[in-house]
């Protein structure tokens, strides 16, 4: 089986359990159904063949889920296999729900499939796991996590604002006219917090009046003061700021 050059998160499982190593490793042991018989000792390849098999028998296929599931939950080594192995033998049942979604919603794979494997972690990792998880549910979580993702994000609008600023900054500086004066632009200082984290000077940058949320035009140097903006008392200046200095200010009044 070949991959493409950008593995995406399935296809990643995929090559893993390719790796003979791992492929013939015996992971699974399901008990016998019946008294006397020996339990049956299955290696990665056979027990996805035992569910998706051309000879695959429903009984059977169920205990071997079964016995995945317990044996992923029991696996604390961090580096076991047996979560992948539940993550690797559920692709077949999600490779055509990440289809649709992409395809009906235009989504990007490697996110579908990254949150698919997210929802059934989490749900292996779920305190009352062992108490009421099974293949069917996990499945259903994963599937319902693709379509929540996706629809989530198309219900977020993109911001213009970034782009407004840049374009207004190179209009001036190519001697063009920006959709503003300058007067009508505001110098913004962001001062260093006290403490040693944070940043390690104060910021200064120009931006335009509508970049800014309303409460920011509250303290400027212009004689002006809105007090409307002001929802409560104002908090007294931190010893770390520099005496007599604004956050907010109109451009060209610079000391």
């Amino acid at each position: 089986m070949t991959y493409p050059p950008f593995s995406s998160m399935f296809a990643s499982v995929r090559r893993h359990f390719d790796e003979p190593r791992v492929s013939d490793a015996v992971l699974v042991t399901v008990p016998a159904d019946t008294e006397g018989a020996k339990p049956v000792r299955l290696t990665a390849t056979e027990t996805h063949d035992a569910l998706y098999g051309p000879g695959s028998d429903a009984q059977f296929a169920a205990a071997v889920w079964k016995e995945v599931l317990r044996t992923a939950l029991s696996d604390l080594d961090p580096h076991g296999t047996g979560k992948l192995l539940v993550v690797w033998l559920a692709l077949p049942r999600l490779t055509g729900t990440v289809h649709r979604v992409c395809t009906r919603l235009r989504a990007d794979r490697s996110d579908v499939e990254a949150e698919m494997v997210l929802a059934l972690l989490e749900e292996l990792a779920a305190p009352d796991a062992a108490s009421h998880l099974s293949e069917s549910s996990l499945i259903h979580a994963a599937r319902t996590r693709a379509w929540r993702f996706v629809r989530d994000g198309l219900r977020e609008l993109p911001s213009t604002q970034v782009e407004r600023i840049t374009q207004d900054r190179a209009l001036t500086a190519s001697g063009g006219e920006s959709d503003a004066p300058a007067e009508e632009c505001l110098d913004v200082r962001v001062d260093r917090p006290d403490g040693p984290d944070g940043l390690r000077a104060p910021l200064r940058f120009r931006v335009r009046p509508e970049h800014l949320r309303k409460g920011a035009f509250a303290d400027t140097d212009d004689g002006k003061r809105d007090r409307s903006t002001h929802h409560g008392p104002r908090k007294k200046r931190r010893s770390g700021r520099r005496a007599g200095t604004r956050p907010v200010r109109p451009a060209g009044r610079r000391s």
